[in-house]
């Protein structure tokens, strides 16, 4: 399912933490628009998910998630490290991640009351992968970019990361 815009929120749902929120495009998918009215209206759900790198493809990493109640559906979110990097990682430090159902073109501060659905992705084996990729990625696009050697690419790298992080830490008091 396309991502089509990004954002995050803190709050008291997730202890203050800043959760990234992704905007996806449902429009060939009422059944995630239903999931999400549903939870708006039913005690919250149950939902698997599993994070992983797409095979053969060294800029995708999926989100797969198994909604179990209030109704079963199933969805893979796609994120391209090089562009998305930071959603990703945003999402494994803060353990959670906002699914809210659009269309091309909205955006969170449109209408930020806009139903959401709040999915916690507690550790799991990937966070300890995600930290080798996200470093050879970044050091690789960084170093076709600039033209630099390729110590020089992973420490802007490193640097970046260590910048984007310091944002995802922010925490609103409780």
């Amino acid at each position: 399912m396309p991502v089509v815009a990004d954002g995050s929120i803190a709050g008291p749902f997730a202890d203050g933490r800043m959760v990234p929120l992704v905007i996806i495009d449902t429009a060939g998918r009422p059944d995630i628009d239903e999931l999400v009215r549903l939870h708006d209206h039913l005690s919250p759900g149950d939902v698997t998910y599993r994070w992983g790198q797409v095979d053969r493809d060294e800029d995708q990493v999926a989100l797969s998630l198994q909604f179990i109640r209030p109704i079963e559906v199933r969805a893979t979110l796609l994120f391209s490290i090089e562009h998305e990097g930071i959603i990703v990682d945003a999402a494994l430090s803060s353990r959670a991640i906002y699914l809210q159902p659009g269309r091309p073109g909205d955006r969170l501060k449109h209408d930020i009351y806009r139903p959401k659905i709040l999915i916690e992705t507690p550790d799991d084996d990937f966070r300890d992968r995600w930290e080798g990729v996200v470093m050879q990625r970044l050091a690789k696009v960084i170093r076709s970019r600039k033209r630099m050697p390729r110590a020089e690419a992973r420490q802007l790298a490193a640097e970046w990361l260590d910048q984007s992080r310091s944002l995802s830490r922010f925490r609103m008091p409780t």
